[in-house]
């Protein structure tokens, strides 16, 4: 069963989000680019993976200069996988290969060093000592990094350069054209006898190196689980995230939980930013507002924040309790499927046809963003009121938003956006009178979400038109419209 599908990580724009992780090896984007959900069964594996990140949290804030330090040797590992890949694969490397490894090992030494001395926190990730492979790439001890096919290695090589050596020297005070072509012959026999001998060595440093890929790849993952995780925590670091509860029910809290790219964006603007809180149980749970509630907003935050929480990140919310899940969907306009020819509509429910097939087989996170407000009010509302009855009896936690009346049962979770409901009308309309932008109605509006026993979708749409500035003998026309629905039990929208 896939975990989640790629429309609902460009909806949530995920890729973009971690992209402001900082990562600083090869190794390290390797682990980000190939990310992992934890799947259910592993909930004690993900609290050690937050406990080790509540550590690494609490030395980064204390311990700046050694974070530097690990930084620093972190950011001079490149991706040689392939390289000790060969080796095991009999494969002989040449002379750059060869100092690739060393340089590695090298840094490698640097970097368990570094870790050892906080072994308390690090301890996961120092990497295995591979003396005997470094002494054997450097037999001059010169504890630099560079690699040449020494002569240590070999009684015949080194003779054989000595007689380079010797008849290059000859070569360089000859005058006699004859002597010099004798020499240059010579010579090339003697390149290439050292170039058979530098191959015997080369083949005999990968045998060896072959004994030792095995730990040598353990080291490469453990420098890039290292990277990914001090990428983790700085992130979190920065943006406020939290260590989340690894639940082991079925219910979904989140306090104060806030999606960050927006957050940034209103900042920018000097605008505040609401947290929402939530608990979602099992069934489904509605949310209502005005259309410029924030509705979709909230629903992405709380996607997010699950989301992140399954890939082994803090959450970004005061407080957060949330359980493993199978899947995490995201429906909403598929503008990918619009653009095949479908409609809105049709594109929903092609995606509903797959989503159900995973609601069967498993429990995750569904999350509807107004379904079918691309068909007409009427049938629009009949087929939400449908499918929240229908995941209201299953074991996933389904979560719709809707503008539509006569959806949300008693037996479902309703919560409400504030939106205008505590707002001074006669006092924004006299600033509108000043300036009016729908900014300042935005402004107003609380984004708040609260927990309703209502099963009617509050009428914030009406009191919106007034502020914009709806002429008054059109409101009346509308409120009586209202008042007629409401008398005769029609059903709007």
């Amino acid at each position: 069963m896939k975990f989640i599908d790629e429309n609902t990580l460009n909806r949530l724009n995920f890729k973009g989000l971690l992209s402001k992780i900082e990562i600083l090896s090869a190794y390290g984007k390797n682990r980000l680019n190939n990310i992992k959900n934890f799947k259910i069964g592993q909930e004690e594996e993900l609290s050690n993976e937050f406990l080790k990140m509540e550590r690494i949290y609490k030395f980064i804030s204390e311990n700046k200069k050694a974070t530097l330090e690990i930084e620093t040797i972190l950011h001079r590992f490149k991706d040689i996988r392939k390289i000790v890949e060969n080796s095991m694969n009999d494969i002989v490397l040449d002379t750059v290969d060869l100092f690739e490894i060393k340089a590695q090992l090298l840094s490698m030494k640097d970097l368990s060093v570094c870790l050892k001395e906080y072994n308390e926190v690090f301890f996961d990730f120092i990497p295995k000592e591979l003396d005997e492979l470094n002494r054997i790439l450097d037999p001059n001890d010169e504890k630099v990094a560079t690699f040449y096919i020494y002569e240590k290695y070999s009684v015949i090589l080194k003779e054989i350069r000595r007689q380079k050596k010797e008849v290059e020297n000859r070569l360089f005070s000859e005058n006699d054209y004859d002597v010099i072509k004798r020499l240059k012959d010579e010579r090339l026999s003697i390149l290439v006898d050292e170039e058979k001998e530098e191959f015997k060595i080369r083949k005999n440093l990968c045998e060896t190196l072959k004994k030792y890929a095995e730990d040598y790849l353990e080291n490469i993952k453990k420098i890039g689980d290292l990277d990914f995780i001090l990428g983790k925590v700085k992130f979190a670091r920065e943006f406020g995230g939290v260590k989340p509860k690894v639940s082991k029910g079925k219910k979904i809290i989140l306090k104060n939980a806030v999606n960050i790219e927006v957050k940034e964006y209103l900042e920018t603007k000097n605008k505040k930013y609401t947290p929402i809180s939530v608990e979602l149980d099992i069934g489904t749970t509605m949310i209502t507002g005005a259309n410029m509630g924030g509705k979709s907003v909230a629903l992405k935050t709380i996607a997010e924040n699950v989301l992140l929480f399954q890939m082994g990140f803090f959450v970004f919310a005061e407080y957060s309790s949330i359980p493993l899940l199978d899947f995490v969907f995201f429906v909403s306009d598929d503008m990918q499927d619009i653009s095949k020819g479908l409609s809105t509509f049709g594109a929903e429910i092609i995606k509903l046809k797959e989503v159900n097939e995973y609601i069967k087989n498993g429990n995750g996170l569904v999350v509807f963003d107004e379904f079918a407000r691309g068909t007409n009010p009427k049938e629009g509302q009949k087929f939400v009121r449908a499918l929240a009855k229908y995941l209201n009896d299953k074991t996933s936690i389904s979560i719709i938003t809707t503008h539509f009346d006569s959806v949300v049962e008693r037996n479902m979770k309703h919560y409400q956006v504030v939106g205008l409901k505590n707002i001074d009308f006669e006092s924004l309309k006299n600033k509108l009178k000043v300036n009016n932008s729908l900014e300042l109605i935005q402004d107003n509006m609380d984004f708040t979400l609260e927990e309703s026993v209502e099963t009617e979708v509050p009428k914030d749409a009406l009191n919106i038109a007034k502020l914009i500035g709806l002429d008054d003998d059109i409101s009346e026309v509308i409120y009586r419209e209202y008042e007629w629905e409401e008398n005769n039990g029609e059903i709007g929208s």
